[in-house]
This record gives structure tokens, sequence and C-alpha cells, in this order.
């Protein structure tokens, strides 16, 4: 079927091609970020897909991550370097294909006499011993990540350089400590960009609100069963290959006999804290060691301090995973541990699922961070495990798959296909936006959150002038609101609070004074009458209740 790509990305368009839409080559089940990616991936091959998401596309893990690209430096005691490699090669190609969201970071370990490095072995965790063993293990970091991978190479600093650095870590027992280069960036703005180019550029329809309840194989081909959320009409699609990318959430129902992969679902809680409550000067500090015996990270991110992450069996409901007072205690406890800092307060926070799979028994801090790719049926391939990093190679692993299940010979190509938004000059992009009014507070953000895209921001700042005022994040504004509606296919108020921007996570009453002027522009754009405004106001109120906000 020819399918006709535009600029405009919105849910009603998009819903509506479903239903119209005959059979589609692959349908991909799941919006985070191994489903966007794989739609991605087989839309570049030429293959019609459509994708479908029970809520909003991040809403799950992808929005919920510690927001790092990472080579995974805690693989390396375990001698899983086929897993750094992996990650520190994919940190080359993200800098790449997505520089705008991409932000090389320092971090800076800490080495004290009474604490030792978690995931490193007994002999080599305390002592003479452990600093010596820590920087090892990070040139074969730098090894392994070889040459053009953004960031310098790691090197070691005395007690005297720490402290200028971090000047509130604690200083008994402290001895020296270590600095090496990661990258951090945007989870659920990744989701979004990489779906928005599969839309715009390649022809793939995605919608959210559309909850799959069954799947029927037939031959060579399956019917779905799915529901529009918003209005509880049931209705099918079709397709000739399914992915199911649901990560935490089971496996919708297949008719018939399948053997679904085993999984277990490990929480990671994360704290958003003020920056000037936990300056880092822009870098990120590792806390080497924690009660359990792990690393916990302090993160700059976007003019905060990130806190995270906790690592604990989850076999609650997936749809709204929370913090716990004791997740809460456990991570201020080793903030402070080792910084020497007031008790503060958050602002907010969050808890994202980590859908292990086959742990074989193991607890959920031991359970491989790899990825199963697995076909139930066939024709039918599910997907579970991994990290961030190394999305794009898991769906594209998955995606071969399909491709040979559909006869297609054209392999992927993903890591050399930009993203919308790349490849923008900033100068040129923060003029731009001072041209057409844009608050200062709202240029860098702006920037960073869609590249080269701001230049449509711009544009509707121009058209209404009341579009270039700031919400009360200060880095969020009005026209974030338009710009996600008509591009972005947000159709629910906390689609743009808490993932097209993070308005909620970022402000101390979690958009609720924003959140009035948030659904007029909404049901201006959408055509809400009065009453379906005090609905989603509602809505809005019971999601962020729900995220205990």
């Amino acid at each position: 079927m020819t399918t006709t790509v535009t600029t405009a990305w919105n849910r009603a368009d998009h819903l509506q091609r479903m239903k119209s839409h005959g059979r589609f080559d692959t349908l991909v089940i799941g919006g985070g970020i191994i489903g966007a990616g794989a739609t991605l991936d087989l839309s570049i091959r030429g293959v019609d897909v459509g994708l479908v998401e029970q809520s909003d596309f991040a809403q799950g893990t992808s929005s919920r991550s510690t927001k790092l690209f990472h080579g995974g430096i805690r693989y390396l005691p375990h001698f899983e370097f086929n897993l750094v490699s992996e990650g520190l090669r994919e940190q080359k190609i993200l800098h790449h294909i997505a520089d705008f969201l991409y932000d090389p970071l320092e971090f800076v370990i800490p080495i004290y006499e009474q604490y030792g490095l978690a995931d490193a072995p007994k002999w080599a965790s305390k002592g003479w011993i452990a600093p010596v063993a820590l920087r090892a293990g990070l040139t074969l970091y730098d090894v392994l990540g070889g040459f053009g991978r953004p960031g310098d190479r790691h090197r070691g600093v005395d007690v005297e350089t720490l402290l200028e650095m971090m000047p509130d870590l604690k200083t008994e027992g402290l001895k020296s400590g270590v600095v090496y280069s990661d990258a951090q960036t945007d989870d659920s703005r990744l989701v979004v960009t990489l779906l928005k180019t599969a839309v715009r550029r390649y022809g793939a329809t995605a919608a959210g609100g559309i909850k799959v309840s069954m799947v029927h194989p037939h031959d060579g081909w399956f019917s779905v069963d799915v529901e529009d959320v918003s209005t509880g009409e049931a209705f099918t699609l079709e397709a000739t290959t399914v992915i199911a990318a649901t990560g935490a959430f089971q496996l919708p129902g297949i008719d018939g006999p399948a053997k679904p992969m085993r999984l277990v679902a490990s929480k990671g809680t994360h704290l958003m804290v003020a920056e000037k409550d936990l300056p880092l000067g822009g870098r990120a500090l590792v806390l080497p060691t924690t009660d359990d015996g792990r690393v916990l990270f302090i993160v700059p991110w976007l003019g905060h301090a990130m806190i995270g992450t906790t690592d604990t069996e989850y076999t609650d409901d997936p749809t709204h995973p929370t913090a716990s007072d004791e997740d809460n205690e456990y991570l201020i406890r080793h903030v402070q541990r080792y910084l020497d800092v007031p008790d503060f307060e958050p602002i907010s926070s969050f808890a994202g699922l980590r859908a292990l799979a086959d742990p074989e028994g193991e607890s959920t801090a031991k359970a491989s961070r790899g990825h199963v790719v697995g076909e139930p049926v066939p024709g039918l391939v599910q997907v579970a495990g991994g990290k961030l990093t190394t999305y794009r190679k898991i769906a594209a692993e998955a995606a071969d798959v399909v491709a040979e299940r559909l006869d297609v010979g054209v392999k992927s190509s993903t890591d050399a296909v930009t993203l919308v938004g790349a490849n923008g000059s900033i100068p040129a992009l923060e003029r731009r936006m001072r041209e057409a009014g844009a608050s200062g507070s709202v240029i860098g953000p702006s920037i960073n959150r869609y590249g080269t895209e701001v230049m449509t921001l711009a544009n509707l700042m121009e058209e209404d002038p009341d579009l270039a005022k700031p919400l009360g994040d200060g880095r969020t504004s009005r026209a974030d609101v338009v710009y996600a509606v008509r591009f972005e296919a947000a159709s629910r108020i906390s689609d743009i609070t808490l993932r097209r921007t993070h308005l909620a996570w970022f402000t101390r009453d979690h958009a609720r004074d924003d959140s009035p002027e948030i659904a007029s522009m909404m049901q201006r754009e959408l055509g809400w009458n009065d009453e379906e405004r005090a609905r989603q106001l509602a809505s809005h109120e019971t999601e962020l209740t729900a995220e205990a906000l």
C-alpha cells in the first residue's frame, strides 16, 4: 500500500490510517525504544510498518532510565567484553546519527579506603590494589572503545584535584580518584525522534492508545485484535509478520500454543533534585559501592541532578511503578554517605522496569543485561532485555528475522541514517530562536530537545508570539505544546508534561499550575469541547497521582 509522507504526525490521522490500512508487512507492538528502533529499521528497508502502543510512546521503561549512553563499565569484572565493546561501538554511531541527543559526560569515581569498589573481584575491591585494578579496567575500556569514540580517555586524579572537581565529597578515607568518559541522552525524546523519522521520511504508521488483546496466527499472516483505549472501539489489524517489543508488559495473548520467554522485572528508582542542592559542576559522580554491593550515579541532567538507581525485583502491575519510601531513603542515605551536603528534598521521583530475559533463578542484580530475540510462533518475533545504548543493534537483529520471513534482502542501515533534527549548526539555531522571540532559558533546552526542528518551533512563535512564553520550569515554551500535538502525535496532557517535555518532573507542583493552559491549547488544536477538556484535566491529575507526583 502506498503511503503519503508529510511533516505532520498526529494521532487522529494515524489512527484512521490504521483502521483503513490493508495488511501491513509488519505490525510492531510496543512503542518503546526497541519498537521504535525496529519500526525505523524496517521502514528504511522498504517494509510497510505499523506500530501500536497501548498508552503513549516511551511511557514505560523508555522514559524512565538513567539516561545514559554507556558502554557498560560494570560488565568488565564479569568478563562480558562483548557487551562492553558493542556498547562502545554504538556510542560512536549514536553520536553521528543523533548528535543533538548525545551529550558527552565525564564520570568521577572517588576511591575510599573503607568502602571499596562494587562489581570488582573481592581481591581487587579494597586496599592498594583497588585503584590499580580500576585503572587497568578503564584502560581496557578505552581500548575496546577504539578510535573516534567521543570523550577523553580515562585519567587518574589526586585528592586535591578530586576535591576541585567535587568539593562536597567527604574526605575521610579518600585516597584518589579516576575520571572516565561516557555520554547521556534524553531517552523519551530519542524514542519520539526515531518514530518521527520513520513516519516523516519512510511512511510508517504509528499510533498510541491502541491496546492489543489477542494475536491470531494464520497460514503466513496474523490478525490482531486491538482496542482504541480512548473510545473503547474494537477493531482488527492484519500483518504478515509481528514484532512484540512490550518490555515489562506480558506478550499479548496468542491464539494457539506458544512458549513465551521467561522474564523477570527489576525496578530502578531515580530522584530528581534541584541543581543548587547537589551541585556537580557538569560532571557525573559515581558512588563506588552501596550496602547491597552496587554502584550509584549522580548525574547532571537538563539543569538538575538525578540520582539512581535501585535494583529490586518487581511483581506488581507494570503500568505505574513508583518509588517507595524505602527506595528514596536508600538513595538519599548513600548520597549523604559520600557527600557532605545538607538535607535536601527531591523535586520528583520516577521508577522504571527492566525486563530481564531468562535469569535462571538469579537475582535481578545478577541477571544478564543482554537481550534475547525469540520467535514463539513463526513470523512473530519477541524481544526482551538489552539496554538503551544498544537499542539499534537489538532492533536490527529483530528486523533481520522479520526481513528474512518477508524475503527482503536489504540489510540494516540505521548506523548511517541520521535522525530528524540532526546535524544542525547550534549558533544558527540559537540565532533563529532569538529572532522568534524565544526566552533565553528556553533556547538551549529546545535545541537539545529537537535539534534542527527548533526552526519549526521558531515559526510557531512568530505566528503567535504568545507561544514564545515559557511554562513553569522555564525550559519549556507554549510552542512545545502545539508542536507536540501537530508533529509528535501527543493527544493527552501527560504526553506533553511527562514525555515530550519533562515539565512534571522539573516543577514542584508537577505541572499542575500549567496544565489548565496546556489543556486550553490542546483543546484548540484537537477540537475538544469543554467536557472533553475537563475530562483530560482529570485524567492528567489521575496519572500524576498514579506516578506519585
